[in-house]
């Protein structure tokens, strides 16, 4: 048996982070692949059905859903990785209200031009509010407030004003379908920026749109970034983000000469079926030398989940509001934005195990190792019970604080808690069973079933050695998966 003599840093009495696996709330899986194997069907998506079945969201009305434990951890996570890059770029979090007076909407003109997607209600005066579905009226009623207080080092030729926010946002969708893909309630983060000249919004759009790939990269996301429709938004320029997805309820083209892409939005409907290259790069700017073969090629058409949009708004809202700066000069905006709930189901959507098990990002996984002890009763038992106390303390202590999940429903076979580990799509087991005779752990990973044996010379009571040698594999695995050679040779080893 391993040496158990633990320091005194394990010994002292502390409350630990783990969580344990019996107290969550998560409904009883039942794997049917029937409810799943639904692909080519247009009302039905398999990452909506993942997210129900596994225990993430719950829907409470057509267009809403709960944030069950799980999913609300992958939220969060989601929330924090887009507040980091925010955050990177200058960008300045407020919150602002989800009502507002519907006077502002009225005074840009987009209470008409919403339409019946607009949450319009009364309070007990007989006073009209809206839901916001976005804050363009609100942020520059808010910037015009206190335009007076505004220097030239907040906004000036080399400067701009950029706040953002994360929260929630409502549209009246008329079919809402697909889980968080449409809906009628959803998380969405906004910025918008202010400056007082043109090339200061061109900089500051590539920045945020090159803040947005960074995002995307680190959630594993194939992303099209493509020339979209400026919509009822208003403005001179806009882009989208698409992630492929035969669900999408986006289109876009997609040149196969310079892999530029656009909206199915920007261009004449009669032309869909006649579209080649030499109109799709006479849009997009493609400065490529086609050959007489490739200008009659049709363009590569896609179904599409769009989860973000960049704008570059001008003076579409700005004019409406008397915002006075020290200098003489007409302020413009951008505004972009992220669906972060959409976000979310798209990273299952596109990648996924078999139709049932979520492959989550290493940044968003709700926990990254799950801890499985022996069953009750079987020869380890005592030993492995023995084993979770010590390294929770080590993990919990160490570089995975609350990232550790302990599945101690011992009645269950280690085998069905591998798989529930899986289907909630924790990257990483530790398995104490017949391998800590030899005083050894075994670690797998979950997504590809692969296993691999610590022994006891990396196992030190004495050190944190193990949550380093685990923290290690966790990125050398996922730094090997953006590989394919790389990886299929160490899937193979």
């Amino acid at each position: 048996m391993m040496n158990l003599c633990l320091p005194k840093i394990y010994q002292v009495s502390s409350r630990n982070v783990h969580f344990n696996r019996s107290s969550l709330l998560v409904p009883n899986y039942k794997i049917n692949k029937s409810k799943t194997e639904f692909r080519d069907n247009e009302t039905n998506s398999i990452s909506h059905a993942i997210l129900e079945n596994n225990g993430f969201i719950c829907e409470s009305g057509p267009g809403f859903s709960t944030f069950l434990p799980l999913g609300k951890r992958v939220l969060n996570k989601t929330i924090s990785l887009i507040r980091e890059e925010m955050n990177k770029i200058d960008g300045q979090e407020i919150e602002m209200s989800c009502v507002s007076d519907l006077a502002l909407w009225s005074k840009t003109g987009r209470n008409s031009l919403m339409g019946h997607e607009l949450f319009r209600l009364r309070d007990r005066k007989d006073k009209e509010y809206c839901l916001c579905p976005t804050h363009e009226e609100i942020v520059t009623s808010l910037v015009s407030k206190y335009s007076k207080s505004i220097s030239s080092h907040c906004i000036g030729d080399k400067k701009s004003l950029r706040l953002y926010q994360i929260g929630k946002k409502y549209r009246d969708e008329s079919r809402p379908k697909h889980g968080l893909l449409r809906s009628r309630e959803f998380y969405m983060k906004d910025m918008y920026t202010f400056h007082i000249c043109e090339k200061n919004v061109e900089q500051t759009y590539d920045e945020v749109c090159r803040s947005y790939e960074t995002i995307f990269e680190k959630l594993n996301l194939n992303y099209n970034k493509a020339l979209a429709s400026v919509g009822s938004m208003g403005g001179r320029k806009s882009h989208e983000y698409h992630v492929n997805a035969s669900v999408g309820e986006d289109k876009i083209f997609t040149c196969k000469k310079c892999s530029q892409s656009i909206s199915i939005d920007l261009i004449d409907a009669e032309k869909h079926q006649n579209l080649n290259q030499k109109s799709l790069c006479q849009v997009t700017n493609c400065n490529k030398n086609l050959n007489q073969n490739e200008l009659d090629e049709k363009v590569e058409f896609k179904k599409c989940i769009e989860i973000g949009h960049t704008f570059i708004l001008g003076d579409r809202y700005t004019k409406y509001f008397n915002i006075n700066l020290e200098k003489d000069s007409n302020v413009v905006m951008g505004c972009y934005g992220i669906g972060v709930s959409r976000l979310l189901q798209a990273c299952v959507e596109s990648n996924n195990v078999e139709n049932i098990y979520p492959n989550w990002p290493l940044d968003i996984a709700p926990y990254k190792v799950a801890i499985i002890p022996a069953k009750l009763g079987s020869q380890e038992d005592e030993r492995s019970q023995i084993l979770v106390k010590y390294l929770t303390n080590m993990l919990d202590s160490s570089v995975f604080k609350d990232e550790v999940l302990v599945d101690d429903r011992n009645w269950m076979t280690i085998g069905s808690r591998l798989i529930d580990t899986k289907l909630i799509g924790v990257p990483f087991s530790i398995v104490l069973g017949k391998c800590i005779h030899d005083e050894q752990i075994e670690i797998v990973i979950n997504s590809d079933s692969i296993k691999s044996i610590l022994g006891k010379e990396r196992i030190n009571c004495h050190s944190r050695e193990t949550a380093i040698v685990l923290k290690q594999l966790v990125n050398d695995y996922y730094y090997m998966k953006k590989d394919n050679k790389l990886f299929n040779y160490f899937k193979n080893i």
